[in-house]
């Protein structure tokens, strides 16, 4: 199948932390992802069920036939933290913000003149390995008000 790039904007949630639970668990509501059972044979594969919740989903992660495939969005990712690592998403840096934004606090606005969906433009530039993702956060007058996710993962 090959890997998919995935990205979602979403209204901060107190911390990056949060709003990225609050986007994994929007996406399990809508079932709008890649099921890796859905698509073996189960005469040599046992299915696991769609999860309905992230302990659901963290369970099936267990699973080696979970990253024969992944999900191919957001819900192949399970923490935010500073340093890579499979399955995690790194905030951009101060200065990958400023460099990329001409400010660490970037604006809806800010974010709406540089982004470029797909392979293309500067944040495509910061996208990190496979089965990993980067996020920022976007601000009003100094207040966070949204979160911005971007990934590569899938197989």
């Amino acid at each position: 199948m090959g890997a998919s790039g995935w990205h979602y904007r979403a209204p901060y949630a107190g911390s990056v932390k949060a709003t990225h639970k609050f986007v994994q668990a929007q996406l399990l509501s809508s079932g709008d992802y890649v099921w890796p059972w859905e698509d073996f044979d189960p005469e040599y594969v046992t299915p696991v069920p769609r999860p309905r919740s992230l302990p659901d989903l963290n369970a099936a992660k267990d699973s080696e036939n979970f990253w024969d495939c992944g999900t191919h969005s957001i819900l192949d990712t399970h923490e935010i933290s500073e340093s890579d690592g499979v399955g995690t998403i790194r905030p951009l840096s101060t200065t990958e913000l400023t460099t990329v934004f001409g400010t660490p606090q970037p604006s809806a606005a800010d974010f709406d003149r540089v982004f470029q969906p797909g392979p293309s433009g500067p944040l495509a530039d910061l996208m990190g390995e496979r089965w990993t993702g980067r996020s920022l956060v976007l601000y009003h007058n100094g207040t966070p008000t949204e979160v911005f996710f971007w990934g590569f993962s899938g197989d």
